[in-house]
This record gives C-alpha cells, structure tokens and sequence, in this order.
C-alpha cells in the first residue's frame, strides 16, 4: 500500500476516528486504526472498539493499494508531530512494516495485519431523521451530566433515551437520583421512535459536533446499532436495552411550592457552600453532606455545615405556596442550574421528602431537571 497525503488533512482525519479507541482493549487489533487504500483514491480510516466504531473515506493520492491496521497511539503521535507537508506512507504487505516520510522526517513502525479487524456494523434502516449539529451539542451537554456512569443493576441508565414523539423530540437522562429532559422541536413529523444511545457515545459524539448554525447530522437506527452520518465519516454504536425509567409519570408530579430565582444568584450560592461540602473520596455515601434550602418569606437560605465548617446565604425568591426545608446534593443541584440558559428559572416543591423541580420561568417545557432530597438529620 502507498499513497500520499497532507499532513493537515491526515492529523483531521486521525484525530477524529482515534475517538473510537477505547482505553482498555481486550485484543491489540482494537488499538489500532485500520487504512484501506483502493487503485481509485479512495483511502478508508477505520478505529473499531466493538462498542464504538469510525469510518472516515477521503479520496486521497493513491500510488498502489492494500490495507494494513497500524497502531493508534504511535500512529496518531507521529502524525500530529509531523511537519507540513505532504506526507507519503508505505506499508510492505509481507512483514507489515510501514514507512511514513513528510519532509526531512523519516518513520518506520511495525504494523498488523486486518484480518482479525472486526467489521464494521451494518444498520439495517428501521429509522432515520436528521438535527442540527448545534443543536445536539447543546442537548448533550445538558443531559451527560445526569447519565449514570456505572450501573449493575439496570445498566439501560448508562444511556440516555431518545424518544421521536412527531415533531418533537425529548432526551432524557437519569442515575435514579436526578432526571434531565430536553425537548426540542424538529423539523420532520417523524414516526414514534424510542431507543437508549450509550452516555459513552455521546461523549464522543460532543467532541466531534459543531457549533455551525447549517451543519447537520443524519441518524440512522436500526433494532440494536445507531449511525450518526456526518457525510466525510460516520459514527456506529450499540443501542442500550432494556426498560428506561418512565420519566412521564415523574414530569407529571403536581408541585404547590413555587420559586422565581435569578439563576446566577442561585449558583453563586450553592457554589460557596459547596467550598466546604465534604469530598473526601474514601466518603461511602453518593449524596455525601447536603445543602439545608430553607424557603420562606420570598427568600432561599442555604447553609451547610461539615468538618470543614459552616456557611450560611441568603438569596432572594418569589415565592408561591408554603415554606419549605429540604436537603438537596450541591452539585446535583449545580449541574441542573448550569444547564439552563436562562437568566431566570422556575423551582418547584411539594414536600421535603419530594424532588425538586427547575423549568423555564417563561412555563414551556424545553427543559425539565430534577434532583431527589437528601434526609436531613438535624
């Protein structure tokens, strides 16, 4: 295999599908980035961790054809070290040796063959509707935050649910603690649809999302894999099952306690408290030491006290409805705030022993976030 290409475009390329290398491996094949060069220019970079899988096609100057699956680590290092320039990478089918050369730079690393290199998935079209680039980053972003990171017992809520209702779509993530919903409006009246795309994929997927207003991404799904079709490259990945939490029924909780806060003051607050919240790793408890929100007389006092000592602050609300104490986790409760764009938001209680509830203050339902309560002791 030989053939030729720059170094700009060669770095692009491979700092995109390198995302799909997964840090542990189970063979050495899934650490490697397989290149497949065809007589008509066409040169094909795959990474593949089973999981995650990335295609990206060029057409690229193509001397002679072959594929070989070179290292992902070394590979990739060497290329982005590279000067500019065009960069000329020979592979000898025999032993595997490949050469890369750009300049006076001179490289030669031992390589694999691609036998062993798993497929790359087939989607069998079920479905397939396409977002705005932007817009999806922005919903990522909101929900990753609330994906559970491990889960044994139901390992569904590692993902995050899609759920097509005609022409809107919600995204909801959930660590049975907290729950975030986005519903955004899209541009088909798309049939229903519903599926769970691993948190892990869509931390992926963020990196390679762009902020263009007029970038978009196709999503094609079939029974068990999704592919995000970003037209250069696409994206393949495994489809959770199994029963997602029925956030509905949690978004249909009747909430008599109401609060108007300034969404900075709100953080700044918590963000004080949370300098002496206790984050000793070795702590046995997720919630660890709660904030005390003490509502009452259009105004929110939030105090804390821990071995490293006591904070108390005052925020000014609007109140609607009674008085409340609840004990909520700070940063559950900074994660929720982070994520809204407005300047203004809506919480909502029923009872210490009730979640607590943040919406838009204009009543739409773009977003939804909810944070259970920590039992206070004292």
């Amino acid at each position: 295999m030989k053939f030729v290409c720059s170094k700009t475009v060669l770095n692009e390329i491979v700092n995109i599908v390198q995302k799909a290398i997964g840090t542990k491996t189970s063979h050495p094949i899934l650490e490697c980035i397989k290149i497949e060069a065809t007589a008509d220019g066409h040169v094909v970079f795959t990474a593949n961790s089973i999981e995650l899988c990335i295609e990206y096609t060029s057409q690229i100057n193509v001397e002679e054809g072959g594929s070989i699956a070179l290292p992902s680590k070394i590979f990739g290092e060497i290329v982005r070290r590279l000067p500019d320039g065009e960069v000329k990478i020979t592979s000898d089918s025999s032993n595997f040796i490949t050469d890369i050369e750009c300049e006076q730079s001179k490289f030669n690393i031992q390589g694999m063959s691609d036998i062993e290199f798993p497929d790359v998935p087939i989607v069998d079209e079920e479905y397939r509707t396409k977002i705005s680039q932007k817009e999806l980053k922005q919903i990522i972003r909101k929900v990753f935050p609330f994906i559970s990171p491990m889960e044994t017992r139901k390992p569904v809520l590692t993902g995050a649910l899609f759920d097509f209702k005609g022409d809107v779509l919600s995204v909801v993530g959930t660590d049975s603690h907290r729950l975030a919903v986005i519903n955004i409006p899209i541009e088909i009246n798309s049939m229903p649809k519903k599926f769970v795309v691993p948190g892990a994929t869509l931390g992926k997927i963020s990196q390679l999302l762009t902020d263009d207003e007029d970038a978009i991404v196709d999503i094609i799904v079939s029974d068990k894999n999704i592919l995000f079709d970003f037209g250069a490259y696409q994206v393949y990945s495994r489809l959770l099952e199994g029963e997602f939490l029925k956030y509905e029924v949690i978004l249909g909780a009747t909430n008599s306690i109401k609060v108007r806060a300034d969404k900075d003051s709100i953080v700044n607050s918590l963000e004080r408290a949370n300098l002496i919240i206790n984050d000793d790793l070795s702590s046995k408890t997720e919630n660890k030491m709660p904030v005390r929100l003490n509502i009452s007389y259009n105004k929110i006092e939030i105090s804390c006290k821990t071995i490293k000592g006591y904070v108390n602050d005052v925020v000014g609300v609007q109140q609607e409805g009674g008085d409340l104490l609840i004990g909520l986790n700070c940063k559950f409760m900074l994660d929720a705030l982070n994520a809204c764009d407005d300047e203004t938001v809506r919480m909502e209680f029923s009872a210490p022993t009730s979640g607590c509830f943040i919406k838009p203050e204009d009543g739409s339902d773009k977003y939804t976030f909810m944070v259970l309560p920590v039992r206070l002791y004292n």
